[in-house]
């Protein structure tokens, strides 16, 4: 009875790890990348020139103003703050 309860345990404890990893994984930086990509084309368009590193082509974290982590390469602040951006976020 002890052993199965170990075991029972042990593979809750083994299926609640894959969760949290593969819930992460799902959300990796191309979902970063989807979000500021999204957020760029809602930029004025005269003001869009600031961010033209922001595209598929460049490595999310060497864009202009993002920050990634080190252990996850995600985005972990955005400081865009003195590009004088204009325009309106969208609630999604």
């Amino acid at each position: 009875m002890k052993l199965s309860l170990s075991l029972g345990f042990s593979a809750v404890m083994l299926l609640e790890v894959f969760t949290l990893v593969f819930a992460q994984a799902r959300f990796s930086n191309d979902t970063d990348m989807k979000a500021l990509l999204e957020f760029k084309s809602q930029v004025a368009e005269n003001k869009r020139e600031v961010l033209a590193s922001w595209n598929n082509s460049s490595p999310l974290c060497s864009w202009i103003g993002v920050t990634c982590g080190h252990k996850q390469e995600r985005v972990i602040s955005l400081d865009v703050g003195g590009f004088k951006l204009a325009g309106a976020i969208s609630p999604s």
